[in-house]
């Protein structure tokens, strides 16, 4: 923020941004397309929030009663930051109604809207109507030069058109870094997505306009709650969050006076009170009492969303006690297998897979358990794990800090069935053309021809003959306990035949074990040539 560090609201503001944006790169489901939903009505319910309290701000800034000529210019531009503001929140609405409508005659609702992915491209990249993105670069651009031209502020408000190179976490992605702002912001974004993000542009803008307010406020004097009306309020980095996130916020009396030494009360306990410095200057620190605690919930409405509150109480000398209850959300927490989708799980294997929760930065807390007759699983790293599957279905149960969050069910197939290859020494035998004659001894090797299992599951595809059957001429079977075949004991000429049979392949499986495969295809007849 200019002017001052970056707030708690802000950075629970960026979080989001970049969760979103972050999610957008993915193959994402149409569950995690409706948790955007969720986000944008978060979202909007912030700015209809923010347009009231900016409003009473300025109304708070022209009560002012003084006539200095510095609180008259503040008064003044406090008035045109407002009008500003609240053009610019009503052309990104407009921006909103015009994605979500696209080509079609009217903006699109419900699932349509959540199932949507071309509406965003088709407005904001179409390079033969290039106007409305064009417009909206122009307008963010226009809003932050406006302010800054108003405000003259030491620290200028930055920019909104942030690209990857903007961002820590992305301005080292050469494949991001190459788009313009745009592009980053909206191209491969789902339409309900890119609502999101223009839903969280506002409540920058607002913010902004926060801020300058704010810094008026103190030139002006004005009153946004008046010394005699005590509210304790928490200033919360987000009040909605994901169940195993922790909630963080500052407990505060609106109004505070540097000589109150007020003392704090969550559900109860006495918390610690901090001097925070709130952007008013070093000798204008606010006493605030810190408020922390993990989050959790043990259900949820139809939309995801569990209502929780807890009280608060502040005692200040002289005063009677202000007791308040306080409201928040909890988002029901869902987990994404990043290479679930695109791996295939095999019995009696170990796939390695990863796990993550939007929004969730911590995954200490997060563990997967499969039911034992179905296969067991293994925490590799947070938010890593190897599942082993045993049965043709495996369901596997995610647990948060010891609740479960929902249940990830997958199809499993029998590991690929080898075909035999002989080889002698370094080199392979063609059995169509035979074994040259002379050849002292063949190798029977077991070859996987299912190339993504040979990739994928390392520690599993390790084939070996530990048996098999060899026949002359048809003569009686000899057993041999590997898969080395020495020829020259047999006496073999040339027009003899021999047949390989019953070979019995192994491998050695990820839990360490030896597992039996399939080698019904692993039969040989070949001549001496």
């Amino acid at each position: 923020m200019a002017g001052g560090k970056e707030t708690p609201r802000q950075k629970m503001i960026g979080m989001m941004y970049l969760v979103l944006t972050a999610l957008l790169a993915l193959n994402v489901s149409s569950a995690i397309l409706e948790k955007f939903a969720i986000v944008n009505t978060t979202l909007e319910d912030l700015v209809g929030e923010d347009l009231t309290k900016n409003e009473n701000k300025l109304t708070g800034i022209m009560g002012s009663t003084s006539k200095e000529a510095k609180v008259e210019a503040a008064k003044d531009k406090a008035k045109k930051v407002r009008e500003i503001t609240k053009t610019m929140v009503t052309y990104l609405g407009d921006v909103k109604k015009k994605i979500a409508t696209g080509s079609g005659q009217k903006a699109l609702e419900g699932e349509e809207l959540v199932q949507n992915t071309v509406n965003p491209e088709e407005v904001m990249l179409d390079s033969r109507k290039p106007e409305t993105g064009q417009n909206y670069e122009k307008k963010l651009k226009g809003y932050v030069k406006d302010l800054n031209d108003i405000m003259q502020l030491k620290v200028p408000f930055p920019k909104l058109n942030k690209k990857a190179e903007d961002f820590p976490e992305f301005k080292n992605d050469a494949h991001q870094t190459s788009k313009n702002f745009l592009e980053f912001s909206f191209e491969g974004t789902p339409t309900m997505a890119a609502v999101a993000l223009l839903s969280q542009m506002q409540t920058e803008v607002l913010e902004y306009e926060s801020a300058a307010l704010d810094s008026l406020n103190a030139i002006a004097e004005g009153v946004v709650t008046k010394f005699d009306q005590l509210v304790p309020m928490v200033q919360a980095e987000s009040n909605t969050l994901v169940a195993g996130q922790t909630y963080e916020g500052n407990l505060f009396v609106a109004g505070a006076s540097s000589g109150l030494v007020p003392t704090m009360f969550k559900d109860g306990r006495q918390i610690e009170i901090e001097d925070v410095d709130v952007g008013l200057g070093p000798t204008n620190k606010i006493k605030m009492g810190k408020v922390k605690f993990p989050v959790g919930a043990s259900s949820f409405n139809d939309k995801g969303i569990a209502e929780l509150s807890y009280k608060v109480k502040i005692n200040l000398p002289g005063k009677t006690p202000l007791e308040q209850t306080i409201k928040y959300k909890v988002l029901r927490p869902v987990a994404i297998f990043g290479s679930a989708a695109a791996a295939t799980l095999y019995r009696d294997c170990g796939t390695e897979v990863n796990v993550s929760i939007p929004g969730l930065q911590d995954l200490s807390g997060l563990d997967l358990a499969i039911p034992g007759e179905q296969g067991k699983s293994y925490k590799l790293a947070p938010g890593k794990f190897a599942l082993l599957p045993t049965r043709a279905l495996c369901n596997v149960n995610v647990n948060l800090n010891g609740q479960s969050i929902g249940v990830q069910k997958f199809e499993t197939q029998d590991v690929p069935m080898p075909i035999a290859k002989l080889m002698t020494g370094p080199n392979t035998i063609d059995i169509s053309k035979g074994i040259p004659a002379g050849t002292p001894s063949i190798r029977v090797e077991p070859e996987i021809i299912d190339l993504i299992f040979a990739k994928n599951n390392l520690k599993d595809n390790k084939y070996f003959v530990s048996n098999l059957i060899l026949q002359i001429n048809g003569g009686s079977p000899i057993t041999i306990r590997s898969g080395t075949v020495p020829l020259s004991q047999y006496n073999l000429k040339k027009g003899d035949n021999i047949t390989i049979s019953q070979v019995q392949v192994q491998r050695p499986a990820y839990d360490g074990s030896t597992k039996q495969v399939n080698g019904s295809k692993m039969n040989v007849n070949c001549r001496i040539n």
